[in-house]
């Protein structure tokens, strides 16, 4: 049946879903499925020769890398390095300006801070000064009191990069490369410039307004993901490059308890589980959606979601703009990543991933 999965993938893109991208299925230690589509680059005639998508190429994934930010700090409170319950500015001290000294690292990994700077998430050009961009966190007052749900895009990943930087004294990026084992190296937080042309185009195809709690995601989105200074900038959480199956390894690892598939135990299942498992679940004031979330993941539930159209409370991940959609489903033990380079907008991502996702699922019960 995951041939059907395959065919069905084709069908979304020949209809012009998406210029190209990747699936890859993984459980219990076999690949599945691996299957790419269309092309990476080409779409636009202004952009010469299309190039064909094959299973090596690197796609932007954006938030589906906020799990890899959250594990960081999870492996980090694993080592007794990070207390989540404790102030950001225990560790931080200048993130207590403005008000902000009663925020928790787990008030920020569970999308509750209050913290959304909008004026940094239009601003590419800003982003590869971190110094920069930390004092425009520090200096900005939260837009929501503490304890209300509201999705951090950008800031998520800012703070918490910088909170594995205080305590690790190196680079968020640096860290993940140390800690993961070669086969996940593919998880990039950011690229080098002699990378960034290899680097599947990303494209918006939906409407020209697109409203993200109050801000406009739509204008301007293809000049802002495929800028260089975007994919070669540290933007935790917001800004991944990578493959479907570095993703599908991931949660592999995920589902086996942080055991690589070589056997190397990362984290003890443990301090994992509290993040992959339900800490709040509420009405999102920037997504206006139900979410369900784990501390930098988020959690299926009875209806209809990307990782299925039904009951999908076992699976745990992220999506990625409005074009990728990686999890882990705990009830079947597989591990699904499906990266596009297609955005359109919400109602989009459900009617592409869930009957995906749904046929996936089925198959490898």
């Amino acid at each position: 049946m995951l041939n059907d999965v395959a065919a069905m993938f084709r069908r979304q893109q020949e209809r012009g879903a998406f210029p190209g991208g990747q699936i890859v299925v993984r459980q219990h230690g076999k690949e599945l499925l691996n299957v790419s589509v269309g092309i990476a680059r080409g779409l636009r005639s202004e952009e010469g020769t299309p190039v064909p998508v094959n299973e090596t190429t690197p796609f932007q994934v954006m938030s589906t890398s906020k799990p890899l930010v959250a594990f960081s700090v999870a492996v980090l409170e694993d080592r007794g390095l990070v207390d989540v319950n404790l102030p950001v500015a225990y560790y931080i001290p200048d993130f207590a300006r403005e008000g902000k000294g009663t925020i928790t690292v787990l008030d920020v990994l569970t999308h509750r801070s209050g913290i959304l700077v909008p004026q940094l998430w239009d601003s590419p050009e800003v982003w590869p000064d971190w110094e920069r961009v930390q004092r425009e966190l520090w200096n900005t007052k939260p837009r929501y009191r503490r304890g209300t749900p509201a999705y951090h895009p950008w800031e998520f990943g800012w703070i918490l990069g910088e909170l594995v930087r205080r305590v690790v004294g190196k680079p968020l990026n640096q860290f993940l490369e140390e800690l993961l084992p070669q086969q996940l190296h593919a998880l990039r937080l950011c690229i080098s410039a002699d990378t960034v042309p290899l680097v599947a185009r990303t494209y918006w195809l939906g409407p020209k307004r697109l409203r993200l709690g109050s801000h406009d995601v739509a204008a301007g989105f293809e000049e802002r993901m495929n800028a260089p200074s975007t994919m070669t900038s540290l933007v935790p959480g917001a800004s991944g490059i990578t493959t479907a199956s570095a993703l599908a390894l991931f949660y592999e690892m995920i589902l086996a308890g942080g055991v690589t598939a070589d056997g190397a135990r990362l984290i003890r299942s443990e301090v994992l589980d509290r993040y992959i498992t339900r800490n709040v679940a509420g009405f999102d004031r920037v997504l206006r959606s139900y979410l369900i979330l784990g501390r930098g993941f988020l959690l299926g539930w009875l209806g209809p979601h990307p990782y299925g159209w039904w009951d999908t409370r076992q699976c745990v991940g992220h999506g990625g703009g409005f074009c990728t959609v990686a999890f882990g489903d705990r009830q079947t033990g597989a591990a699904i990543a499906m990266v596009t380079n297609g955005n359109k907008g919400f109602g989009d991502v459900l009617r592409r991933f869930a009957p995906l996702s749904s046929a996936i699922r089925k198959s490898v019960r």
